[in-house]
């Protein structure tokens, strides 16, 4: 018993005694550096506590010889190789260190962390966990940089394909995992954390989804982001709307769990340039945007463009000179209770239609407010309940074994996807342009969905996922209609802009007298197949601003709104108003810009 309180009051000592016993530097190897990993006796009767250790020599004094002098660092750390990329830039060191919890980590430290005074790596490694030497904090960078490992390692620098394999930032998936890390002059990457069991994913949300198409649909295009990449697609994703509380959310919240837990999921309320950061950190993933009216108006159509291009802002370094662009490709799925459109309408802009085939409109207007299949529960807030429930206690598990399959899978994806394109449902002849690459991006995540059933993680039938993602392609459609969209928003501004004017800045053109209209825009001039608004060139151009104007007047001749040109290949003909000279007019059909086959 005297012994166990012994041990218990003198600790250090104990685990001294037990460690092993080693030579300091002789006079001739100082300075130098030495990592002990625990308590360690010395042959001069010391004990070093754990930890890099600097053996230098004292400064002469006087008469006096210099002395040995051994200053501890910080805890034990070691170089473990040096880490560089592809581009022989961005070197780094692999570090492993024990924090003050007893447990070791490892981090690619970039070495760009080393500039000035040091404080943003200490900072770093402080917040990870090791032990500094307040007074010996600039010595830490010189032990860093004091000599290159021979060790090299392959580093990435954000998440995604690197090569043959996925990175992670705490693991490498693929053939070539050893040779590569992830590295990062951040510590704070919980985004991809697991909880939970495959098998309880697959039972308690992925089995869930069968027969609810939106749900398919949600999960589905949580494994489209890797496939990116493999198919050579572009990136965009999927805008759940609908009224509140009908289980968007769930479903972004249960596609997020194939990544990871509650800290995975992302908010609308960003800037253009935030939003870009958080693309990054999802590259070749999903990215998941909760509730888009919690976004400025004015920044919604910026961020949509960048996400859906996978590139961010030019921007000038220090010199004046361009920095590297940063690129991402991600799946996005968002929620919100209005559309696109409408919520950039709240900022004064008009949607372009690139915006829309970027981000498409998904109606959520099913049997049970997202949900078509109840799987037992009394009503679809009690699924989306247990859904929820699910998705914070299984989760990232299902992405990493998608990864696990896919990276040994090196069957041509690209081929299997223009297969899918294909089908009739995706391929229809009166399909245009804009429909073409909607119904493309639905055959993607047609594809993901099915091979994830093949990997074995959903449990779903075969054909699930197409079956879904042909209903979520038609509801689109549906919600959006036929045609071209920049095609019917120029149908559509001609008609409201005569519907609101029409009265005021036209007037009869063979009225008798000259009619005091101000703003003139036109007259009008009533025939067999009924009104026709004759526009002036600057009522033209003031009905058709924000577009192009030769491509609007092209739109405005192909549905028969304007006539076709004439010899000189101009839409404006020569009239005849009251008593004056004749003048250059347009003259617009309003019928064809709201009814009939070609109409808005």
């Amino acid at each position: 018993m005297a012994d166990l309180l012994a041990r218990a009051m003198e600790p250090e000592e104990v685990e001294a005694q037990q460690g092993q016993v080693v030579s300091l530097p002789e006079v001739e190897e100082r300075p130098c550096f030495r990592v002990y990993d625990g308590w360690t006796g010395t042959d001069t009767g010391r004990s070093l506590r754990p930890g890099v250790w600097y053996h230098t020599m004292s400064a002469p004094k006087g008469d006096r010889d210099p002395v040995p002098v051994d200053t501890w660092i910080c805890g034990p750390l070691h170089i473990e190789a040096q880490t560089i990329d592809d581009a022989a830039n961005n070197f780094g060191r692999l570090l492993r260190f024990k924090n003050t919890a007893g447990r070791w980590r490892t981090w690619a430290m970039p070495m760009e962390l080393l500039r000035g005074s040091g404080e943003e790596l200490r900072g770093e490694l402080l917040a990870m966990g090791l032990e500094i030497s307040v007074r010996e904090r600039a010595t830490l960078g010189l032990y860093l940089q004091e000599r290159p490992p021979k060790k090299k390692v392959r580093c990435a620098l954000q998440v995604g394909w690197c090569g043959r394999v996925f990175v992670l930032p705490d693991a490498v998936i693929g053939p070539d995992a050893a040779g590569v890390i992830f590295q990062s002059g951040e510590r704070g990457h919980e985004e991809h954390g697991q909880g939970g069991t495959l098998d309880g994913w697959r039972s308690e949300i992925a089995a869930r989804a069968v027969g609810n198409p939106l749900f398919v649909l949600g999960l589905s295009a949580a494994f489209a982001g890797p496939m990116l990449a493999r198919c050579n697609a572009e990136g965009g994703g999927l805008h759940f709307v609908g009224d509140s509380s009908t289980g968007k959310t769930t479903i972004l919240e249960a596609a997020a769990s194939v990544w990871g837990g509650a800290n995975y999921r992302r908010s609308w309320r960003a800037t253009a340039n935030g939003m870009e950061g958080a693309a990054v950190m999802f590259n070749d993933c999903l990215l998941a945007l909760d509730e888009i009216s919690e976004c400025d108006p004015h920044e919604v159509g910026n961020i949509v463009y960048s996400l859906g291009n996978g590139r961010g802002k030019q921007r000038a370094g220090r010199t004046g000179a361009a920095r590297v662009v940063t690129r991402w490709q991600a799946f996005i799925i968002s929620t919100g209770e209005r559309t696109i459109a409408t919520t950039m309408a709240e900022g004064g802009h008009r949607s372009k239609a690139g915006q829309s085939v970027r981000l498409l409109d998904i109606p959520t207007d099913r049997l049970h407010g997202c949900f078509d299949v109840l799987h037992d529960h009394a009503s679809g807030a009690a699924l989306s309940d247990a859904i929820k429930r699910a998705a914070v206690t299984h989760y990232g598990r299902p992405g990493r074994a998608f990864l696990e399959r896919l990276t040994h899978d090196h069957r041509d994806f690209a081929e299997r996807l223009e297969r899918l394109k294909g089908l009739p449902d995706f391929n229809r002849q009166d399909f245009e342009g804009q429909d073409k690459r909607a119904a493309g991006r639905f055959a993607l995540l047609a594809l993901a969905g099915e091979l994830a059933t093949e990997y074995g993680l959903t449990g779903w039938p075969e054909g699930e996922a197409v079956k879904a993602a042909v209903i979520g392609f038609n509801a689109w459609r549906s919600l959006r209609g036929r045609g071209n969209d920049e095609r019917r928003q120029i149908l559509e501004r001609v008609s409201g802009f005569i519907e609101r004017h029409g009265d005021g800045r036209f007037s009869g053109a063979d009225a008798a007298g000259e009619s005091q209209v101000r703003d003139r825009a036109g007259w009008w001039r009533d025939g067999q197949d009924g009104r026709l608004y004759l526009f002036t060139s600057e009522g033209m151009r003031d009905a058709l601003k924000g577009f192009d104007f030769n491509r609007a007047l092209a739109e405005l001749e192909s549905c028969g709104a304007l006539p076709k040109p004439g010899a000189g290949g101009k839409h404006a003909k020569s009239m005849r108003i009251g008593g004056r000279a004749p003048m250059k007019l347009y003259p617009i059909n309003p019928h064809k810009l709201t009814g009939g086959e070609n109409g808005a």
